[in-house]
């Protein structure tokens, strides 16, 4: 979203026709780029709730036969945060479609969905005052651009309301990500299922270890690959905002080819890197 704002900003603050500009599909790639990178971020806030039922699961004794625990009081907590990060991982990839069909076409596509979206947002920060201000104002934001008669010169006027509330909304979503999701529940949820395998291996035969040990090589080769996705849904995001940040901080000194040159490594690393949060969902 953010570099979605300098893209635009660039292409008002000129005064430059867009065919002298930055080409729309240079702007659409690094839109596109990063809002599939948050919509990709929604399955790894999703496997929160799961991190949670899976620990919880990994308490229960080999052959019993029962089935895996689907709700938990404190897992229901934990699957609150993550809707509430999917919340604010909604509200900036339709912020970046809106500014994409902006950029691209003049105006935003008009509908209901902007208006759901904001209202959902609403309640994603919680308690933190900041963040309940930076996604009010997107989300207000986000209104307005999908608003019959918003056009690129408003998003020039928009921009300084809103970089720093991207950043804030990014770095929200990277401290879940890195420090909840990764820090803690993947932690917990390893060390919990490897003390599990242990108490139950211990006095069993040989046969029975070692088909315990598979069991476990199989677990882990997964936890392994969630903590790889999480890393780099990190990177993407971390490049998404560093991007915006370079590109807002320069819009109105860049060339129309300088900018697409600007925008091109940030979008070629967030598709790469799309493929490899995927991988463990």
């Amino acid at each position: 979203m953010s570099r979605t704002f300098v893209c635009v900003a660039f292409l008002i603050s000129a005064s430059i026709a867009l065919a002298g500009c930055t080409t729309p599909s240079a702007i659409s790639q690094f839109c596109a780029s990063a809002a599939t990178t948050l919509t990709t971020a929604e399955t790894l806030f999703g496997d929160m709730k799961q991190s949670c039922l899976r620990e919880v699961n990994s308490r229960e004794d080999f052959a019993t036969f029962r089935a895996p625990v689907e709700d938990d009081a404190g897992c229901a907590a934990i699957g609150k945060q993550g809707d509430d990060a999917v919340k604010m991982a909604k509200t900036l990839a339709a912020y970046f479609g809106a500014i994409n069909s902006i950029a691209s076409f003049g105006t935003a596509k008009a509908g209901t969905d902007a208006q759901s979206v904001a209202k959902n947002a609403a309640g994603a920060a919680g308690e933190n005052d900041a963040r309940q201000a930076a996604l009010g104002s997107l989300a207000k934001l986000l209104v307005s651009a999908t608003t019959a008669g918003y056009q690129a010169k408003d998003l020039e006027r928009d921009l300084p309301k809103v970089s720093a509330n991207v950043t804030d909304v990014v770095n929200a979503m990277v401290t879940i990500v890195r420090d909840d999701y990764t820090g803690r529940l993947l932690k917990s949820e390893e060390t919990k299922l490897a003390l599990h395998y242990e108490k139950y291996a211990k006095g069993k035969s040989p046969e029975v270890q070692l088909a315990l040990d598979g069991r476990w090589q199989a677990d882990e080769q997964a936890l392994t690959a969630r903590r790889a996705s999480a890393r780099s849904l990190v990177t993407a995001l971390e490049a998404l905002s560093k991007g915006f940040n370079d590109l807002a901080k320069n819009a109105q000194h860049l060339k129309g080819k300088e900018l697409a040159g600007a925008l091109q490594p940030y979008s070629a690393q967030m598709e790469s890197l799309i493929p490899q949060v995927q991988k463990a969902y």
